[in-house]
């Protein structure tokens, strides 16, 4: 079996919740991929840094009161050890994956920086959307549809400000204005957010 497969098997068997597990890392991995087309990236790389980028707060993995990036990362490193990943390569997929979250500064690489922007695209638009309102009662922070609706909101405005590429900047462009319309709509739909 492939470390690509061994890498999968691992993401569909950690209990993650689909907001967060496989075609979540599966989106990010393309994403990143397209947006950097127009350099040389080491696919290795970016493809299990990317699938293992959130394995720390998956039911599986989770440690309470640890910052999933820095689980994450070593849950990772013993995962790659374990299958014979290459050695030098390691130390690439673990500064990725610990610098893949808007709030910390991107990683040293190229693989990191569009990890990084990538994941924070598929946080906004109509994917972020669908995450978001999937989730309700199921995280602590969006126990109602307002809930998503406000998390939705401050993604529109704050995340945008975040991507670090030329190419991430443009999609970020393009995905606040869908979540901006689609919170038009829904408040003209339930008059001012009355009737949700």
């Amino acid at each position: 079996m492939s470390y690509r497969q061994e890498v999968l098997n691992i993401v569909e068997k950690s209990g993650a919740h689909s907001a967060h597990g496989t075609k979540h890392c599966i989106r990010v991995y393309n994403l990143a991929k397209e947006m950097s087309q127009h350099l040389t990236m080491d696919d290795e790389v970016l493809y299990v840094a990317a699938m293992l980028h959130d394995i720390g707060k998956y039911p599986g993995y989770l440690l309470p009161n640890i910052d999933h990036p820095l689980r994450s990362k070593g849950v990772a490193s013993n995962i790659l050890q374990r299958l014979t990943f290459s050695p030098n390569k390691i130390p690439k997929v673990l500064d990725a994956i610990e610098y893949h979250m808007y709030y910390s500064e991107p990683g040293r690489s190229d693989e990191a920086v569009y990890l990084r922007d990538a994941n924070i695209l598929d946080n906004l638009g109509n994917i972020g959307l669908m995450r978001l309102f999937s989730l309700i009662g199921q995280d602590e922070l969006i126990q109602t549809p307002e809930h998503a609706m406000e998390r939705a909101r401050t993604f529109a405005e704050a995340l945008p400000n975040k991507v670090f590429t030329k190419p991430g900047r443009r999609i970020a462009v393009k995905r606040r204005e869908e979540i901006l319309r689609f919170l038009a709509g829904i408040k003209r739909q339930t008059a001012e957010y009355a009737w949700i």
